[in-house]
This record gives C-alpha cells, sequence and structure tokens, in this order.
C-alpha cells in the first residue's frame, strides 16, 4: 500500500516509541522507512501461515491485534498490539514458520523489507540483541532449545567485527634471535613476516623449536627461512563460520586475516582456533587439535562420539545440514587419517628395513567418500598403491598393502567407525593402479546389471591419506573408459546404473499413504536413508556419470552441475534439490533427538510418531524424489518393469 506523507509521519511517530527502533538514530531510523509497506487484514485473515517458508518481512503492528498460535499444541504463544513486532524468528532462523500468526480483529501492520532487516541486524549491536531475546521468548514458549548468542556470531559477524590486538610483525631478514625476543615482549605465539606491506609467511614457537633450535642452526638465521609460506588467508569480510570451516578444511590452527584484494590484499589481523572457542565458547576446530594429538584408538573412540555433540550444538544454532555434514565429515577424515597415520607408523616401526616404500593413498567410498555421513561413521574404503617397479616384489607389495589395509580397518572398528552397509564383501579393497583401472573399467565395459549392483559407491571415492595424485590419475582413466563406452550402441552402463539406482523406491502407495517396512519384532516404519535419500544419491550419481563430472562426489554439487548443464531434467533436480535437503535435515534431526536420549543415531521413521504437517512435508518430498527417478528413466530408457 503506497504511503502518504500523514502516514509515513504516524509511521515514524511510531517507531520512536517501537523497541527495538527507538534505539536507531533519527537518521537511520527515517532512512529505514523507505523500506516499509503497510497492510490491511480483516478479522480473522491468517497473515503468516504455520509451516510456510514464505517470509514477508518483519511485521509492525500499526493498529488492530494479532494472536500468534503453535497450532499443533494449541498453544498460546503471544498477542501482539500496537507497537509490538513479530515475524523475527524466522529471518533469523529459518525453516518453516513456528506459529500461525491471525489478525483478531481489523489489523493494519508495517511491514519491513527482509534484507533490510538482515542489514540493521548485522550493523546494529542494539538491534540484534533485541532481536535474539525475542528468539529466546519464542523459543521458551515452544520449549526448543537454540544456542541463539552463538547462532549471532556464527553467522551473521564479520571477522572485521571482532576484537584482535595489534598484529604483530617482521620483516624477512629479521635475525630468529631478535624475533623469539618480540615474541616474549609481546607475549604472542606467531609472528606475521612482512615486506612492504605485503605479506610474506608466518613463523610460530613450533618453527623455531623445529627448524633452528631441533635442526642446530645459529641464532642469526633469517626467519624468511624458518617461516611458513604461502600462509591460510581469509577475508576480514568472511563470516566466523567461514573461518571455522576454512580451518577444519585446510587442517590449520592460524589464519591471517586480511583486507582488500588479490595482490593488493594486507595482513590486518591473526584468528587462531582459540580465538573461535572464545568468541563462541565451544567449537569443532578444538576437537581437530585433539585429533592430531591423539595417541591411542580410545582416545579416538572418545573424540569420534563427541563430534555428536558438536553437532548437536551447532544444529542447535541453526547451521543448515549442509554445513553440518561439512563439519561432520572433516572431523571424521581427521579421525581417519588419524588411524591411518598411527596404523602405518606402527607397521613400519614393527617391519623395519623390511617396509615397502611404494607411495598409496585411501580411498573413502560412499558417503564417505561424498562426505555424507550426518551421524553414521562407516569404514567404507579401499587402499591404491602405486604400481611395483622392476626390482620391487609384487607379493610382497600385495601382502603388505593389505595387512596395512587390515590393520587400519581394525583400529577404525576399534574407534567406532562400522562397517558400511553398502560395503559388498567380494569386492576388490586392495589393488595397484594399474588393477584398479582394469577393475573400473571392467564394470564399465563388461559386468551386467545383476552384478554391478553393489558397485556404484565406488564411483564416489575421495582420496583422505597419502599421495593424492594417484586417485586422480585413476579418476582421469575412469572418465577416459566412460568417453571410450559412451560409443558402444550395444551396451549403456549409464542405463544398467539408473535400473539399480531406481530399485530403492519412495514408501509411498499408489494413494499417498506411507509404505512401512516390518521386519522382525521392530515396531513397522521406513528407513529414511534408503528410501529417501538414497534414491537421490544414486541418480545424482548417474547424472555425474553421464557428465564426466568428477569435480565432486558431493551429492548436491553433482545435482546442481546436472541442473545446470541437463535442460530436459532441470524441472525435476529443482525439486529434487529442495527434497534432499529436506529429506537429509529431517534425517538429521531424527538422529539428533535419539542422540539426546541417549539412543544410538538410525534411519527408522515411525510415521505414527509425526505431526499431521511432517507426514505432508515428507509425502511432498518422496513425491519430488519419484519425479526424479521418472525422468532418469526416461532419460536413461529404463522401462517400468525394470524397476516398478
Amino acid at each position: 500500500m503506497p504511503m502518504s506523507s500523514t502516514i509515513l509521519d504516524r509511521l515514524g511517530e511510531l517507531l520512536a516509541r517501537t523497541p527495538p527502533f527507538d534505539q536507531l538514530g533519527p537518521g537511520l531510523r527515517a532512512e529505514t522507512l523507505a523500506d516499509f509497506s503497510l497492510r490491511f487484514f480483516e478479522a480473522g485473515e491468517v497473515i503468516l501461515e504455520q509451516h510456510s517458508t514464505q517470509f514477508q518481512g518483519l511485521f509492525v503492528v500499526e493498529s488492530g491485534l494479532v494472536r500468534l498460535m503453535d497450532l499443533e499444541s494449541q498453544r498460546l504463544i503471544d498477542k501482539c498490539g500496537e507497537g509490538d513486532v513479530f515475524g523475527s524468528f524466522n529471518l533469523l532462523k529459518g525453516g518453516a514458520t513456528i506459529y500461525e500468526a491471525k489478525a483478531v480483529e481489523p489489523t493494519v501492520c508495517a511491514v519491513l523489507k527482509p534484507d533490510r532487516f538482515q542489514r540493521l541486524y548485522e550493523q546494529d549491536e542494539g538491534f540484534a540483541r533485541y532481536f535474539d531475546q525475542d528468539l529466546k521468548h519464542y523459543l521458551a514458549r515452544l520449549d526448543m532449545q537454540l544456542d541463539v548468542a552463538g547462532a549471532h556470531v556464527l553467522t551473521t559477524r564479520r571477522l572485521r567485527q571482532l576484537p584482535h590486538r595489534e598484529l604483530v610483525t617482521c620483516p624477512p631478514e629479521t635475525p630468529a634471535r631478535d624475533a623469539a625476543r618480540l615474541m616474549r615482549r609481546e607475549a604472542v605465539g606467531a609472528l606475521v613476516i612482512v615486506q612492504k606491506g605485503r605479506l610474506k609467511g608466518i613463523l610460530t614457537d613450533r618453527d623455531l623449536r623445529n627448524k633452528l633450535v631441533a635442526a642446530g642452526r645459529p641464532a642469526e638465521t633469517p626467519v624468511s627461512k624458518l617461516m611458513t609460506s604461502p600462509v591460510h588467508t581469509i577475508d576480514a569480510e568472511a563470516r566466523v563460520l567461514d573461518a571455522m570451516l576454512t580451518m577444519l578444511e585446510r587442517r590449520v590452527y592460524r589464519l591471517v586475516i586480511t583486507a582488500g584484494e588479490g595482490s593488493e590484499a594486507e595482513p590486518v589481523g591473526l584468528l587462531t582456533d582459540r580465538d573461535l572457542v572464545h568468541f563462541r565458547g565451544q567449537d569443532p576446530v578444538a576437537t581437530l587439535r585433539r585429533i592430531e594429538h591423539a595417541t591411542t584408538t580410545g582416545d579416538l573412540e572418545r573424540i569420534r562420539t563427541e563430534t555428536q555433540q558438536h553437532l548437536l550444538h551447532l544444529y542447535r544454532q541453526g547451521l543448515p545440514p549442509e554445513t553440518l555434514d561439512a563439519v561432520v565429515a572433516t572431523l571424521y577424515d581427521r579421525l581417519v587419517v588419524r588411524v591411518l597415520h598411527l596404523t602405518e607408523r606402527n607397521l613400519r616401526q614393527a617391519a623395519g628395513s623390511e617396509a615397502v616404500g611404494l607411495k598409496w593413498t585411501w580411498l573413502r567410498l560412499g558417503g564417505g567418500g561424498r562426505r555424507e555421513t550426518g551421524l553414521s561413521s562407516e569404514k567404507y574404503g579401499a587402499l591404491l598403491y602405486e604400481n611395483p617397479t622392476a626390482g620391487v616384489d609384487e607379493d610382497r607389495a600385495r601382502r603388505w598393502f593389505e595387512q596395512l589395509y587390515d590393520d587400519a580397518n581394525a583400529a577404525l572398528e576399534a574407534c567406532g567407525f562400522r562397517t558400511s552397509d553398502d560395503a559388498a564383501p567380494d569386492l576388490p579393497r586392495v589393488l595397484p593402479l594399474r588393477a584398479w583401472k582394469k577393475t573400473y573399467r571392467t564394470w564399465i565395459f563388461e559386468t551386467d546389471a545383476e552384478a554391478l549392483r553393489p558397485v556404484p559407491p565406488y564411483f564416489d571415492l575421495r582420496a583422505v591419506y597419502g599421495d593424492a595424485d594417484l586417485s586422480e590419475r585413476l579418476r582421469l582413466d575412469i572418465e577416459d573408459a566412460l568417453n571410450v563406452q559412451a560409443m558402444d550402441a550395444e551396451r549403456d552402463v549409464l542405463a544398467l546404473l539408473t535400473a539399480n539406482a531406481l530399485e530403492h523406491r519412495p514408501p509411498l502407495s499408489f494413494f499417498r499413504r506411507f509404505v512401512l517396512d516390518r521386519s522382525g519384532e521392530e515396531r513397522p516404519a521406513f528407513n529414511i536413508r534408503d528410501r529417501g535419500v538414497r534414491p537421490v544419491v544414486a541418480v545424482a550419481r548417474v547424472l555425474a556419470l553421464d557428465l564426466r563430472y568428477v569435480a565432486s562426489s558431493n551429492t548436491l554439487d553433482r545435482l546442481r552441475h546436472a541442473a545446470a548443464h541437463l535442460e530436459d531434467l532441470a524441472d525435476a533436480i529443482g525439486p529434487a534439490i529442495d527434497a534432499y535437503r529436506f529429506l537429509t535435515d529431517f534425517r538429521l534431526a531424527h538422529q539428533l533427538r535419539r542422540v539426546e536420549a541417549n539412543e544410538p543415531p538410525d534411519n527408522q521413521i515411525d510415521p505414527t510418531t509425526l505431526t499431521k504437517v511432517q507426514r505432508s512435508l515428507l509425502r511432498n518430498a518422496f513425491g519430488a524424489v519419484s519425479a526424479l527417478q521418472e525422468a532418469a528413466a526416461r532419460r536413461y530408457h529404463v522401462g517400468r518393469k525394470r524397476f516398478g
């Protein structure tokens, strides 16, 4: 509704006495008026539907009365009259609306645009504090738990907004003795090495111990000979969340904060893992350090169990499932890497001069390869080693790496990593590069549909330890084999993989009733992983192989790439992406509730425990999964009889 000057004046007066707008300066408050619109609601008209994901903005009641009600529990959340605000919960938390907002009498509301609300929340501390408390009010009424303060810092704070001490720097030619004295005087554990305003490296107290003292170098050694370069950096405009993920993914504990772009970027601060702990109270980056220093499988098992609590904490902060999966996948990767490091070290110490010196790499397969493990820790992997050269005993090399594989799996089992449900015992696990190439080509060129059934997770390979170049060479050969196979009119491996991908169907009957799995004495339920998540994963894998997309094996990455390159499937892929996000979120929430109840996380969903709205959302998601499967069946000419 266009606003006249009289209405603008009334609205300006209303905001001047309405928290938290009354805390804004007169100029900013007047500027904000331009992003308001007026809306009129009849008595009984629904303003916000419960479980809606359409966020219209922040509502300020100008006149009238609005009732906020949780329809599922029939619980009154609040009543809002003149000067009251509502709608902030979903603008900050995301997800579905947690209540219904209905006009009790004829009501006029001023609605602030979502993007203006977000800018005010990020830029004004008083404004943010007010709505943090507002969130807690709604959560208390709904008996929900959310770490609001942590969510605010994690997802909205920019690194430039956090307090940092002045950067301690020195030039590259500084003698190590002087650098050590500077570190002691300034009480810092690291110096940033700068030359003419440009970042050159970083020198830590550990560098001084290992590269100077332990190496017997003179105290006059310039720091340029001791520093670490290049340096891991992060832009000052990045969020705390971005810094946390960068530390996890790069396996570092310090980031130099820079301002500016490209070669003009200048160092302005230093962020450590301890800073993250300080800013947020706790953080999985601290767990990463513990993993690096663990010396026994018992330590690693305890750490693995704690990752579930980290996820629970982050989930309460409102992080989306895709980010949570990235966090837990990174932590699980590091646990696996530490197990492999300890295993190889122990094996080499025991073997002495008999140890085999060939390069090798550990491949995570299936969910681990896709970085989609959720709370399920699986030891589904394979070992790839370089082809033995002349003079190397091939049998001894094979026995060595088979022993390494067996020892590593035993250690992973002891750490709580279970055997994957997808793992087929008769498929290869330990082979040299040439044998792996031959195996994949056999699958692509010769294997029939039945024999191909357990193979698909092998196309989700990802190197996590050792010589990654070996896995890249294998990937390139797989891509080459797919290109060759595409010219074979008599055999289409994509059709065979599609037929297998369509065997797991969503648990819906023709009349959209849930079809439950009944086995043993367990309560009837459906497996959300097998019947919802897995079908999307399988089709996304086929589409990626069709497009020779090997940059990532992550399902969402594969689907996004396919949506951009397969116009005939775009209408099916878009809803499938939304459905996959919903199903993984739903699955994770279910698993976290079991963790809170001290029960092991699983995938079994009992529809009788769900609300009517939850059941409706699941049916819609399963419908999108079915549509994606049907589209894949048409594209690869897989008849209904093959998967119906």
